[in-house]
């Protein structure tokens, strides 16, 4: 456990909460929220997975830890929900 005042400005923040590549993915599903989300194609080439896989992901990434993702992100929950939607709705047409 650390001692108040010794944390760095992005463990007060809980930035750590998620990797480089966790971040990327929030983002990019944050991005593409108003549009259904993005080209399947783009997932694949930035992400290296499918988008049934991608969107998997950010939903499991959202529902990790909400409080760090309204801290890390500055999303609403409404911004949350409607993101999740957009991925369960890719997740069922790939189906």
């Amino acid at each position: 456990m650390k001692r108040p005042g010794t944390e760095s400005p992005s463990d007060t923040e809980g930035e750590s909460a998620y990797t480089a590549g966790e971040r990327a993915m929030i983002d990019y599903a944050l991005r593409w929220v108003n549009h259904g989300g993005g080209p399947d194609a783009d997932i694949l080439t930035r992400f290296d997975m499918s988008a049934r896989e991608f969107y998997r992901e950010v939903i499991a990434l959202l529902d990790r830890d909400p409080n760090s993702v309204f801290r890390c992100f500055g999303m609403s929950p409404v911004m949350v929900t409607r993101i999740k939607a957009v991925a369960r709705r890719r997740i069922w047409i790939s189906s």
